[in-house]
């Protein structure tokens, strides 16, 4: 299952109440397809979703909506005067949003949670995007505005004709999530975040030494050349101790990087010690070969 559709299952598991259904549905209704005086059209690819908008609609306002593979459609005008009734809005020829409906906490996530199930969409695979699509323009100003009073603005753009609300920051998705009841799937994206960047981390690591491995390998080759003409000129037991002990952990330990060396000198070294012991090394290296 899709990310989206896991959202969608738990916000299909919260039960529903007859304090915040009336807000739910609005939410469903104002990102169907279609919804006006002329009918209404909600497609959803999820069976739970179809069925708790049917319950809304039977149970609340008495229409019945036919069902058409994954769509909802009502074309009876009797049936559409009666959801138009039900939120207040007999002689309105479309339906906004009633402020009076989301004015509580429990009301504005049951709205949202409406609005998310049937236009809402996630996506994870690049990147983070959560977005609310109406084709209503009016809807999407006024939800906008009510997200924003809920201190969870979002932006707004036309996409072919229809209208997006979309979140495009993952910590701001997550609060959206919490905000519309889907806690588990907010903490779901929160682990997805750590797991990602933790991954992020390790091919940076990964890549950063896979970059500096030649330079290193160069490096080594160079030092060890320069130790053993020293030692073929009889000039490198007559060197100091300490750059004789740096030659001797060198020869040892060809494929080790300049921390490893560090790790494993005898004694306490610093890195930047070791490297110009090396680089004397090489420096004098290069002297005996003239």
């Amino acid at each position: 299952m899709s990310f989206t559709t896991d959202i969608k299952s738990e916000l299909c598991h919260i039960p529903v109440t007859e304090d915040t259904a009336m807000a739910e549905c609005l939410g469903m209704l104002l990102f169907a397809g279609q919804f006006s005086r002329e009918g209404l059209r909600l497609q959803s690819e999820m069976q739970a979703v179809r069925r708790r908008a049917q319950f809304f609609l039977n149970q609340c306002m008495d229409v019945w909506p036919e069902e058409n593979d994954t769509i909802l459609q009502l074309w009876d005008p009797g049936e559409i005067a009666r959801i138009f009734a039900y939120y207040g809005y007999e002689r309105k020829s479309s339906l906004p949003l009633n402020r009076a409906l989301v004015e509580d906490e429990q009301s504005r996530s049951a709205f949202l949670r409406g609005a998310f199930l049937i236009g809402g969409y996630v996506s994870t695979e690049k990147g983070y995007h959560l977005e609310l699509v109406t084709p209503h323009y009016h809807v999407a100003r006024q939800v906008s505005s009510l997200l924003h009073e809920m201190e969870l603005p979002a932006g707004q753009m036309e996409r072919r004709g229809i209208h997006v609300l979309y979140y495009k920051d993952s910590a701001a998705i997550e609060d959206f999530l919490s905000a519309c009841g889907a806690t588990g799937a907010a903490m779901d994206l929160m682990l997805k975040k750590v797991e990602r960047e933790l991954r992020n981390d390790v091919n940076r690591r990964v890549n950063c030494e896979t970059a500096n491995l030649p330079k290193t390998v160069g490096a080594a080759a160079r030092q060890i050349a320069a130790i053993e003409r020293l030692e073929a000129a009889g000039l490198l037991e007559k060197l100091p101790a300490p750059l004789q002990i740096t030659a001797q952990l060198r020869i040892n330990n060809p494929e080790m990087s300049l921390n490893e060396l560090c790790a494993a000198y005898p004694g306490t070294i610093s890195k930047p010690g070791l490297n110009n012991r090396l680089r004397r090394l090489v420096q004098l290296g290069e002297e005996a070969a003239k």
